[in-house]
């Protein structure tokens, strides 16, 4: 009779199913592009070490989709009852070249909002895959990424040759910290001026901005030239009550001469 007690031959140490399901959660599924295979396998391991799983080559199919599950179906069934061959094989699938990463490496710029330890842990991880390079070289390939303005201020404010890559990342993440400080005051003070700022208007009367139609000066003094005009042919004398002039114009005046005629009424003479 088999002894109740003794573990699974699966290598996987009792646990209930919800326990296990939960395992199987803390390692993201992988599908050959979304994140390094060398860096998805550490997690593997990890997790499995953490949680006393021993049998690795039955969890690992269990997280791969996409080219990654193909590519464990074509491996003999006899490579598929280890880890290590599953783990040679996925790594040859879809491991970096290391030309490739030495390239990824030098383009690398951090990007506003990335957090800095993320991005060196990615180039130390490029790094690793075309040689491997020192703190020191590290140090200077992550100043020299740096955004031009975090540079420059990095620079000026300490002494960066002497200090350690953990002191460059704590210094640049402060300045990073002050400089998107800087930039959301701009962009708040920037709106308030916008919001309170009055809606733009144009004159529907002479086409200018920044006033009404009944506020135009233009209109205006047309509108008065032509009551002007207007005025003049309708004014009447009071002395001979004859239109067309007025009464310091009268030809009627005392002394017997002739007003002149207003200048906007040619034909009265």
């Amino acid at each position: 009779m088999k002894d109740e007690k003794s573990a699974p031959e699966s290598g996987v140490k009792p646990a209930s199913t919800a326990d296990a399901a939960a395992d199987l959660r803390l390692i993201p599924e992988f599908d050959g592009a979304t994140q390094p295979v060398t860096e998805w396998l550490e997690k593997v391991e990890l997790v499995c070490r953490l949680r006393g799983i021993d049998a690795l080559h039955v969890v690992v199919p269990l997280r791969l989709t996409g080219g990654a599950f193909a590519v464990y179906q074509q491996l003999d069934e006899q490579d598929k009852a280890g880890y290590e061959t599953i783990k040679n094989g996925l790594i040859s699938a879809f491991a970096e070249d290391k030309f490739d990463a030495y390239d990824r490496f030098e383009k690398m710029k951090l990007r506003r909002g990335e957090p800095v330890d993320v991005f060196v842990a990615e180039l130390r991880r490029l790094s690793g895959l075309f040689g491997g390079m020192s703190d020191g070289g590290l140090a200077c390939a992550f100043v020299a990424k740096l955004p031009e303005t975090t540079r420059r201020v990095l620079r000026a404010g300490s002494r960066v040759e002497s200090m350690t890559l953990s002191e460059l990342i704590s210094r640049a993440r402060a300045v990073l910290a002050d400089e998107e400080e800087t930039a959301m005051a701009g962009a708040t003070g920037a709106a308030a001026r916008t919001s309170a700022a009055p809606p733009r208007v144009t004159c529907h009367s002479c086409g200018q901005p920044n006033h009404l139609s009944r506020d135009c000066l233009a209109a205006r003094g047309q509108r008065e030239r032509g009551g002007a005009r207007g005025s003049r042919r309708s004014v009447r004398c009071f002395r001979c009550n004859r239109p067309g002039h007025i009464a310091s114009s009268c030809p009627e005046n005392d002394g017997g001469e002739e007003g002149s005629a207003p200048a906007s009424s040619p034909g009265l003479q």
